[in-house]
């Protein structure tokens, strides 16, 4: 009994672990050499969001529908973030009028 006990106590963690988030950390160079840091979270139940560091503030931005690529958005302060393949361009402002803040943004190696 206490050794099935122990066996059960050792497997909890991996039970728990099973249901985190998958964390994918990219750190992008763009245009005139300005580094974009971003983590995309990967929640178990579906659900996405891109964490990044824009305009001197971190943003968590929400899943959003494209086309094409992944589109996060940050609707309360219009942060835009949109990445496909190794490429990422961020914009600001509402989704008719958006502004450009970043763009030629690649994914860098490691």
């Amino acid at each position: 009994m206490r050794l099935a006990l122990s066996a059960l106590l050792l497997l909890l963690p991996a039970a728990a672990l099973a249901n985190a988030p998958e964390l994918l950390p990219v750190t992008y160079e763009c245009e005139r050499g300005v580094t974009l840091p971003v983590v995309y979270v990967n929640g178990p139940d579906g659900s996405a969001q891109a964490v990044a560091w824009i305009e001197g503030g971190l943003r968590v931005l929400q899943i959003a529908p494209s086309a094409s690529g992944a589109r996060y958005r940050e609707d309360a302060a219009g942060y835009e973030l949109w990445g496909k393949g190794d490429e990422a361009t961020v914009s600001h402002g509402p989704e008719a009028a958006q502004v450009t803040l970043l763009s030629e943004c690649r994914a860098l190696p490691g």
